[in-house]
């Protein structure tokens, strides 16, 4: 599974993993020139910012949050609101203010979407106040068969795999395993119903960093005794979870990087000296957008360091292997950086798009966005490519 991973990961996922490190503030700003609306960074940004003690923070974990409702994740909004509120307190508007944003025009399908949808103003204020955040580095344990179960936890990011341990039969001589991907809006901690003392069944281990929010047993049940609507609420997220382990529901760890499509294209950089020939670089992409990339320079860019490409203007040539054709986008190298992946130093950059025609954005727009039978056909060829 972690090789899978590895070879699917992203840039923007490794920089959120801090497998990738952004080391200055200005390397940031230039990162989100390439990804102004991308959630999960400007998150980064803002722990960054907290890091450092700047007030600045604030603001940033504001922005994350309204990008994260905007992308109809409830839990990660709500995260950033948490950290946002604990820098500065809010006022009684203000909170008023973002829980009715968290319900404008949304789909919560999900369970835990449905269960934070359908609390009250006060209950969600009240569940807030007793959220934990933790992290946990990849390859780190984070629970074990047997431990005392006292709190739940919802996967904010990254991915963790559970493994359950069946009971045996009396006819069975070794004991049962199963095996199943946690990722973003899962959750778990088998603490209801409240009653019952339970001790894990499953051993949980990170694949990937990954950052919880943890509400304890004890602080759950006192929430729910003031706020007595809220255990219907639980008793239901925890059906749900039923529910979907008796189908045998299989998640796939890329659905939660998704729009990162591996795409190989050529860049051409046009030199600050006139008369000299634009340098030609070929390299691929998994993080793209309408606004800008991080491009992966191919294996025969020897010319350099990736950051003495920042300022220059670019033209980029990009085959969709949907469509057949060649988009032809206009850039500038906002941001560069030498690191190491797979073993090897490789350099990665990222282009903010200035210019493209409507055809051609119209077509970028269906590529990045497009259905999940679309986004899977891509995966399954680059995933042929790599086996030649």
């Amino acid at each position: 599974m972690t090789n899978r991973i590895n070879m699917q990961d992203s840039v923007v996922n490794r920089i959120i993993d801090g497998s990738i490190t952004i080391e200055s503030l200005t390397e940031f700003e230039n990162l989100l020139k390439v990804f102004p609306n991308d959630p999960r960074l400007h998150r980064v940004f803002a722990d960054f910012l907290a890091q450092d003690k700047s007030y600045d923070a604030v603001d940033a974990y504001r922005i994350s949050a309204n990008l994260f409702i905007q992308a109809d994740q409830t839990l990660q909004a709500i995260v950033s609101k948490f950290f946002e509120w604990r820098l500065a307190k809010p006022s009684h508007q203000e909170e008023q203010a973002f829980y009715s944003d968290l319900h404008k025009d949304s789909s919560k399908e999900a369970p835990v979407h449905s269960f934070f949808a359908s609390l009250s103003f006060q209950q969600l204020i009240a569940f807030m106040n007793e959220l934990t955040p933790r992290y946990f580095p990849a390859q780190s344990t984070v629970k074990i068969f047997g431990d005392q179960e006292n709190d739940i936890s919802f996967v904010v990011s990254g991915a963790l795999e559970e493994t359950t341990h069946h009971h045996l039969k009396k006819d069975e001589k070794v004991r049962k395993q199963t095996k199943k991907d946690l990722i973003e809006n899962d959750f778990f901690g088998d603490i209801y119903p409240f009653d019952e003392e339970k001790v894990s069944q499953s051993d949980i281990k990170t694949i990937t960093r990954v950052e919880l929010a943890k509400i304890s047993k004890s602080m759950l049940i006192k929430v729910c005794r003031e706020h007595p609507d809220i255990e219907p609420l639980v008793d239901r997220l925890y059906k749900a979870r039923l529910e979907s382990d008796e189908k045998e529901f299989s998640k796939i760890v890329r659905k939660t990087v998704r729009h990162q499509l591996p795409t190989q294209l050529n860049l051409k950089v046009f030199q600050d000296h006139g008369g000299k020939a634009p340098l030609e670089i070929t390299g691929f992409t998994d993080d793209i957008s309408l606004g800008g990339a991080c491009v992966v320079l191919g294996a025969k860019y020897q010319v350099g360091r990736s950051s003495d490409l920042t300022g220059k203007n670019v033209k980029i040539q990009m085959c969709l292997p949907i469509e057949s054709i060649t988009l032809n986008i206009l850039g500038t190298i906002v941001w560069g950086k030498d690191v190491t992946l797979e073993e090897k130093t490789t350099a990665i950059v990222g282009i903010r798009f200035k210019e493209m025609t409507d055809a051609d954005r119209g077509l970028l727009k269906d590529y990045c966005y497009g259905s999940e039978g679309e986004q899977n056909l891509i995966w399954s060829l680059w995933n042929l490519l790599l086996e030649k």
